[in-house]
């Protein structure tokens, strides 16, 4: 492990980083919506999120890193803000998966910044994957908010 990151693994950590607090809040939206197909929806999209996060995992310790832990605190003031948007809405998994929907195109934007540009050498089939999988996600979500 070095000090200084090189752009392979600082691009491998924001990706593992992105992936890992998106697993996070579909966990958390799985316990907290009270509409079951909903939270199993979000249960199967945190577990792919898994296989995902495990394979970046395994690409940033080949890169000769440790992957980097999303910031808990923020991840907890975001949860809570989250449910109380919930429970205000008048459509509580609506609101609820109209978040996750928004969360979506921002991990999908950020796979698209110039700065992911450099897994395109060694890591464009996990790149490809992970793209797949964020537009799979928004599609349904699109889908089931209508």
């Amino acid at each position: 492990m070095s000090i200084i990151r090189n752009d392979t693994q600082v691009a491998l950590n924001d990706l593992h980083v992105a992936l890992q607090r998106s697993s996070d809040h579909y966990l958390d939206a799985a316990k907290f919506l009270q509409d079951e197909q909903a939270s199993e929806f979000c249960r199967q999209v945190a577990a792919e999120r898994e296989q995902l996060i495990n394979a970046v995992e395994q690409a940033v310790r080949e890169s000769g890193e440790l992957p980097s832990a999303p910031d808990r605190d923020r991840e907890a003031g975001e949860e809570l803000l989250e449910r109380l948007e919930g429970l205000f809405s008048a459509d509580q998994t609506r609101e609820v998966l109209q978040k996750r929907l928004d969360t979506e195109r921002e991990l999908r934007a950020l796979l698209a910044k110039p700065d992911m540009a450099v897994l395109d050498e060694h890591y464009a089939d996990l790149k490809q994957r992970c793209r797949k999988s964020v537009d799979d996600v928004i599609r349904a979500l699109g889908e089931r908010i209508g």
